[in-house]
């Protein structure tokens, strides 16, 4: 598998993830208890294993991307900027996700099978942790929109087929 064809799946496969953790949110299905908590923990391992590839890649060999020619100049500044702060903020969210598991006063396991978290924390500690796991995902959602944005802009804009960059080849052809 090539570089780009990895980065592809990743890409992919992070941003739903991410769109699981915007739509389920652990309040909004606390009727499942343990359950929701649970699922929320092995997501998040799955969507921690992405990051660490793709920081992997990131950090072994740089962007993938380059600003394209046809860019403008405050786009082409901003290119690499932006794609940094995507890969650092992914890394924040599950960093801060794993700090607050960590501290929760309870025990985790991922889909309530494997031990992730031994549940010796503190209330007051797990509480800040996961007020700042919340905050860096509602970071992250920003910067993922401003991303988007971003992209479809220089796709149907500026016209340099940005979309068929990391699309996958069977959707070249909507493109």
């Amino acid at each position: 598998m090539t570089r780009r064809t990895a980065l592809k799946w990743l890409h992919w496969i992070a941003f739903g993830l991410m769109a699981y953790f915007f739509f389920v949110e652990p309040e909004n299905v606390r009727q499942l208890g343990g359950a929701a908590l649970a699922t929320h923990a092995g997501m998040g391992t799955i969507l921690a294993i992405v990051v660490a590839l793709w920081m992997t890649m990131y950090l072994r060999k740089g962007l993938a991307s380059r600003a394209g020619p046809k860019l403008p100049g405050w786009a082409r500044a901003t290119h690499g900027v932006m794609h940094r702060a995507m890969m650092w903020g992914s890394f924040a969210v599950v960093l801060s996700g794993a700090l607050a598991g960590f501290a929760a006063p309870y025990a985790i396991a991922l889909f309530g099978v494997i031990p992730l978290f031994p549940g010796r924390g503190g209330k007051g500690v797990h509480d800040t942790l996961t007020e700042l796991h919340e905050l860096t995902f509602d970071v992250m959602l920003i910067g993922i929109a401003v991303h988007v944005v971003f992209h479809l802009w220089r796709h149907y804009a500026v016209r340099d087929n940005a979309l068929r960059i990391m699309a996958p080849k069977v959707l070249h052809k909507y493109l």
